[in-house]
């Protein structure tokens, strides 16, 4: 049914059976969300981070279910808000619009009755299992960290995972979460007659 503004009355809607698909999908998103992890791991948001945490993620799947046009601008804004907010956080990789994308999209594929997606992440969380002894991978499939680096089983498994890497990464380098923090004090500057030199506040360069 079509109203005269022309809202699609009906459509874009989850069906309540999807809801459990859409929110195993959202936590298996928000599981590689390395800024996320970081901030968490290092509680830069509080001894309450993981409940912090928590909350971001039902938030988000509150966004989902209360409105009916969900656009990845509007919900990067809010997850880029809530890191910066709540965890002191600022996302330089990108991240909150990875993990936009791939809430809206999960979210979309439901609504039409596909689970690819849903696959997809299951199959990505599967082998990050395999891997958790050696890798930690990011959202977009880069590998940003590596433990236990001499139990490569060979050189052919290194390649495979290099492969896998490569392509879902896009190419881009490991993420970035830089903590906001007070930049450190400048010592003074003395010239070779003993005066001590004014030095400007130039702003700190992002690292």
């Amino acid at each position: 049914m079509q109203l005269r503004n022309g809202t699609v009355v009906g459509q874009n809607i989850l069906q309540p059976q999807s809801r459990p698909l859409f929110e195993e999908g959202a936590r298996l998103i928000f599981s590689k969300w390395t800024a996320l992890a970081l901030a968490v791991e290092n509680q830069w948001g509080g001894s309450n981070s993981a409940e912090k945490a928590d909350l971001l993620l039902q938030d988000c799947l509150d966004w989902f279910y209360k409105k009916r046009e969900h656009y990845v601008d509007e919900l990067e804004e809010e997850l880029d808000d809530a890191i910066l907010h709540d965890f002191n956080v600022e996302a330089e990789d990108g991240s909150p619009h990875l993990v936009a994308e791939g809430l809206v999209k999960l979210y979309q594929e439901l609504v039409g009755g596909s689970t690819t997606y849903l696959e997809q992440l299951r199959a990505m969380a599967a082998a990050g299992v395999q891997q958790s002894k050696r890798q930690v991978v990011d959202l977009d499939g880069t590998v940003v960290a590596e433990e236990d680096a001499d139990m490569a089983s060979s050189d052919d498994d290194d390649e495979e995972d290099d492969e896998m890497d490569t392509e879902g990464a896009g190419g881009q380098g490991a993420p970035r979460a830089v903590p906001l923090e007070p930049p450190a004090p400048r010592a003074p500057v003395v010239d070779e007659e003993g005066f001590t030199m004014v030095q400007g506040k130039g702003r700190r360069g992002k690292r």
